[in-house]
């Protein structure tokens, strides 16, 4: 019998993780287990990373004991090497303190201050399983996109950083105009493949300078560190211009009636800096939210900030 508590891995994904050779073999990352930011992975790519609360800090990660700069990780092909950086509470593996560069294997344990992390090689079966896991926690099973718990956890951890290091940070809201019409004109399948297809043409245009996700519904947001208010602007008018001009092609009809039909969506967008007269995060989304329903109120398929 089916144990629904059971998570099941491709078994492709398993071959693929049991076979690799060469440098995707040595890919490899720290899982954190405790506070704030449990669940979080963190892929160490090859060179010297340091880790520690500064916004200095390459792998910033915070936590009760944990030293602005705390500690060192160095990555040199399949070797993963693991210093102190003069820390108040110590860094330990297996919870051996630290007196010198540590080589970590799979599965160790690692305690920075009071914050435990897990390492993991790539090739491990354990980081596929952690990896499914987490995607189910964090990811968006309609969109593919990160999901309304990893964007506020996102969004704390970078206000932390640019509170700390004094730089900018946008975010852009949107939501798809008419969007309750697509379902009752064309069907659910319809409004899910709009859903799923216009966050793949948004995924395009955002790239590497921010973080897409679903907040629920048909709304969105778009994080983006170290990014001031006119570049904001100046993507969320892309990202517009890219749904706006883009084609969904919808089925409709049942059985033998069915065929497509091309549809144009568009979305409203509002975008916000952080600015000092803000206390929290709910600030700064409050204010995107307010320049979203103003494009709303504007006309639809415009941006406001």
């Amino acid at each position: 019998m089916w144990d629904p508590s059971t998570i099941a891995i491709d078994p492709s994904a398993l071959t693929l993780f049991q076979s690799l050779d060469g440098p995707e073999r040595r890919r490899c990352s720290l899982v954190v287990y405790s506070g704030g930011d449990t669940g979080r992975q963190i892929t160490l790519e090859e060179g010297t990373h340091t880790i520690g609360r500064s916004a200095a800090a390459s792998l910033h990660i915070d936590g009760p004991g944990m030293s602005r700069l705390h500690a060192e990780v160095t990555v040199e092909g399949a070797s993963v090497l693991l210093r102190d950086l003069g820390s108040a509470n110590g860094s330990f593996v297996q919870d051996s303190r630290l007196n010198g560069p540590r080589l970590l294997n799979d599965g160790d344990l690692v305690r920075l201050g009071s914050v435990i992390l897990k390492f993991y090689e790539h090739c491990s079966v354990d980081a596929a399983l952690h990896d499914r896991v987490y995607r189910m926690a964090m990811v968006d099973a309609g969109t593919g996109l990160y999901n309304r718990r990893f964007l506020n956890d996102a969004l704390k951890r970078e206000l932390r950083l640019a509170r700390q290091g004094g730089r900018p940070l946008s975010v852009i809201g949107y939501d798809l105009d008419r969007f309750k019409s697509v379902n009752d004109t064309h069907g659910h399948h319809a409004g899910d493949l709009v859903l799923r297809e216009g966050a793949a043409v948004v995924s395009a245009v955002v790239g590497q300078a921010g973080i897409l996700g679903r907040l629920g519904g048909e709304e969105f947001l778009v994080l983006l560190p170290n990014t001031a208010l006119a570049p904001a602007l100046a993507l969320a008018e892309r990202i517009r211009a890219a749904v706006a001009g883009h084609t969904f092609v919808l089925p409709v009809g049942e059985a033998e009636t069915r065929r497509s039909i091309g549809h144009h969506q568009t979305i409203s967008l509002g975008v916000a800096e952080w600015g000092s007269a803000m206390l929290d995060a709910c600030d700064l989304l409050d204010a995107a939210d307010r320049r979203l329903y103003q494009s709303k109120h504007d006309g639809r398929n415009r941006v406001s900030g």
